[in-house]
């Protein structure tokens, strides 16, 4: 049964005529008439007769018209319904690296969307192959990775296997993080030796390593075998860097008053060559919507504030 032709009908009611109701649905006589008659073969019915006054509903065409009113204003309920959803809730899905200063754009961004109406977002944090599958599988919208220099042949040789694009966000040396309390934190520079004893912190879905072996100046290795903590979230690792003696991390910068609210410090360590790349990928394909432009937009704003 056209749905179409339940409006016409129903149109033809109100108006107590065909001529009228055609000319309220902007279509010729002959074609509603059409329209009314095969509806009514369809169906075996009459619905309509005529009086000189226009037509009137049959005691069946009554009764019908009463369904197809129902049936009318239920789909009129279900069509509302999910065009609201397509047009005022814009859903977005990415994966970023576990880095404060990504966490605090995106929040300084969300704060901006009320300009944009509803918004669903995902934001999740993992590691870069993971990152990479995400958006390859169209699971997430974008992503952002992270590589250490030495292995960015191997990462664009996935991205390009993937047929993904990618553009530089940030470049940057990995700093050692802890507590402002930790006995390392009173120099301005820490030499790798020095953490020796101490505990590493480390993320334990990376990968690919942090900081490798071979990216160490010889004359600066450990005298024992490091100690490390894995964890898979950053709320964790604030924890343990501030309850844990003795903890560390390899971090990107960090901004100053994210610092400040957990009584952390950065300190670099000039043994360590360790260049890191933040990198946006995503499909060659990808239309990128206006809210995906402003927080693309806007963790670019932030990557002088560390």
């Amino acid at each position: 049964m056209n749905l179409q032709y339940l409006r016409y009908a129903i149109e033809v009611e109100n108006a107590d005529s065909i001529t009228k109701a055609a000319q309220n649905l902007f279509m010729s006589q002959p074609n509603l008439s059409k329209a009314i008659r095969e509806l009514e073969q369809e169906l075996g019915i009459t619905i309509f007769r005529r009086t000189t006054r226009g037509v009137v509903p049959t005691r069946q065409g009554e009764e019908f018209l009463t369904y197809a009113k129902t049936i009318v204003s239920q789909v009129d309920e279900l069509e509302s319904l999910y065009h609201t959803k397509q047009s005022d809730i814009f859903s977005l899905t990415v994966s970023v690296p576990r880095a404060t200063y990504l966490s605090v754009a995106f929040a300084d961004y969300y704060n901006s969307l009320e300009a944009h109406g509803r918004v669903n977002i995902h934001f999740r944090e993992t590691g870069s192959v993971n990152a990479i599958q995400d958006v390859s599988t169209k699971f997430s919208d974008f992503a952002v990775i992270r590589y250490e220099v030495i292995y960015e042949s191997y990462f664009l040789s996935l991205l390009a296997d993937k047929g993904l694009r990618h553009e530089p966000l940030r470049e940057f040396e990995y700093l050692l993080m802890m507590s402002d309390q930790h006995p390392l934190s009173r120099y301005s520079e820490i030499p790798y030796h020095l953490l020796n004893g101490y505990t590493e912190i480390i993320h334990g879905d990376i990968q690919v390593p942090a900081l490798s072996v071979s990216q160490i100046k010889p004359n600066a290795e450990l005298k024992t075998p490091p100690k490390r903590i894995y964890v898979y979230d950053r709320g964790s690792q604030m924890d343990f860097l501030q309850r844990i003696d003795g903890t560390y991390m390899w971090v990107s910068p960090v901004p100053q008053s994210m610092l400040d609210r957990y009584h952390l410090v950065t300190r670099p360590c000039p043994n360590a060559k360790n260049k890191v790349r933040d990198v946006l990928i995503y499909q060659k394909n990808h239309f990128f919507h206006d809210v995906q432009r402003d927080l693309i937009q806007r963790l670019k704003s932030h990557l002088g504030e560390a």
